[in-house]
């Protein structure tokens, strides 16, 4: 039988918060080019996302940017953001998302982040969006397992029984 899958601890020191901070503000200030860049992005890398999403793309944008918004602004405090980030994955399997999609997802972050940033894009920037990115989507992901577990369970006892009856 399977456990549940813990989260990953990560934590994220003030240099990196405030990596994060800044680069986000500079985001912030743009936000519907940062969103229209992010979407480009994301339907050339995966172009069947583009079906998830059948409402106004402006308004998704928004969305995309105040989401980011509540969770980069309290990264230090990642504990506490898990209910909130864990509710966000649950929510994306109801739109229709799927593990797969969290790389192509990433990818289209990056791009975005390079477009906006421009310069300010540095390495280090970089590794610690990726780091904020593999901590949020690892802990969406595990939400999305950790609530299928009951049911692979039930089947995981379903065909033992079935064997045995063999």
């Amino acid at each position: 039988m399977g456990a549940i899958v813990n989260e990953p601890v990560v934590t994220f020191s003030d240099d990196e918060q405030i990596l994060l901070n800044r680069s986000f503000a500079q985001i912030s200030a743009e936000p519907r080019r940062a969103s229209k860049a992010f979407y480009a992005h994301l339907f050339q890398l995966a172009p069947s996302t583009r079906e998830l999403f059948v409402n106004d793309m402006d308004r998704q944008g928004e969305k995309l940017v105040v989401t980011l918004s509540s969770i980069i602004l309290q990264i230090g405090n990642l504990q506490q953001l898990k209910a909130k980030i864990e509710e966000l994955g649950l929510r994306h399997v109801a739109y229709g998302v799927l593990p797969e999609h969290y790389s192509a997802t990433g990818a289209a972050l990056f791009q975005m982040l390079e477009h906006v940033l421009e310069d300010d894009f540095s390495p280090e920037v970089r590794a610690v969006w990726e780091k904020a990115y593999a901590a949020i989507s690892e802990t969406m992901i595990m939400a999305i397992e950790n609530r299928k577990l009951p049911q692979r369970l039930t089947d995981d006892f379903q065909a033992d029984a079935e064997d045995r009856l063999d």
